[in-house]
């Protein structure tokens, strides 16, 4: 298929489009666990300075772990020691 083309006179200047917009992160702070996560725009519609609220992960249970035998080297030598995790 043979596109045809019909070039006519430039028309008239359209008009001015938008001012650039910037975009800055402002702020990022923890929020509790649990919470949703927010991001909120302190600047305005073309200067965009962004909030950020990041809840925090629930706290895992403390570890265990065992300490098996503990044997004191000769001076200078590396220290040692092997932990076994209990599961």
């Amino acid at each position: 298929m043979n596109n045809c083309y019909v070039i006519g006179p430039t028309g008239p200047t359209g008009p001015r489009g938008p001012a650039s917009t910037t975009i800055k992160v402002n702020s990022t702070s923890t929020g509790a666990p649990g919470t949703n996560a927010i991001v909120t725009n302190s600047g305005t519609e073309t200067d965009v300075l962004l909030d950020f609220v990041i809840p925090a992960g629930v706290t895992g249970p403390a570890p265990s772990f065992t300490i098996g035998c503990v044997i004191t080297g000769a001076p200078g030598s590396q220290a040692s020691v092997k932990i076994t995790p209990i599961f």
